[in-house]
């Protein structure tokens, strides 16, 4: 949405970070009449939820469930399988198929609702102003009365475990791996494992 002339800033409120967070401060903001962005990586639309939190870690284990046959087993029988053979792409195909399609549900809803997707990462020049560097777009300056930083997580690594994302691997590196392995220990239950 384009400034108004009597604005000194090109948004009343920039949102950096477009999780589920970021989303909702930025589409209430403009369904209340405000002139409202959101702040994101292109590779990184719809936040770490959407790309390497919740959504790829329940779509995984969704797509195990269902190529092992595990889900059915009680109906069918034991030897009830989708695929005998389960390669790690088809596990990461299904994943980015899901990603991709949730991505275009963050972009309809901001754009639908008016609310501008500028990309890049963002860091502060003043209170009002933040730098937005894009991968080949080079920087720009976007001003706003109001900004929220919603710009997400990572995983935790403990000091005393080095992650080596061969054997000992966070929620990321996971989503990374080149073939399945024959076992596998998750450590700690939360949404993501």
């Amino acid at each position: 949405m384009p400034a108004q002339p009597s604005s000194p800033y090109d948004y009343d409120l920039l949102v950096l970070g477009s999780g589920p967070g970021g989303q909702k401060a930025a589409i209430a903001a403009a369904k209340l009449g405000r002139r409202a962005a959101v702040v994101e990586r292109r590779s990184m639309v719809g936040g770490v939820c959407i790309n390497t939190g919740t959504i790829p870690s329940k779509t995984l284990r969704e797509a195990v469930l269902y190529l092992t046959g595990l889900n059915q087993r009680e109906m069918y029988g034991q030897n009830y399988r989708v695929k005998d053979d389960i390669a790690i792409g088809d596990l990461t195909a299904r994943t980015q198929h899901v990603i991709g399609r949730e991505i275009e549900v963050v972009r309809s809803q901001l754009f639908r609702n008016g609310v501008d997707l500028v990309h890049g990462t963002g860091r502060f020049v003043d209170p009002h102003t933040v730098a937005v560097r894009a991968e080949h777009d080079g920087e720009r300056l976007v001003s706003a009365d109001r900004v929220v930083i919603a710009t997400g997580t990572s995983p935790a690594h403990p000091p005393t475990i080095q992650f080596d994302d061969r054997r000992i691997l966070d929620s990321d590196g996971i989503l990374h791996l080149d073939e399945i392995p024959r076992s596998l220990v998750v450590v700690g239950a939360g949404v993501i494992g």
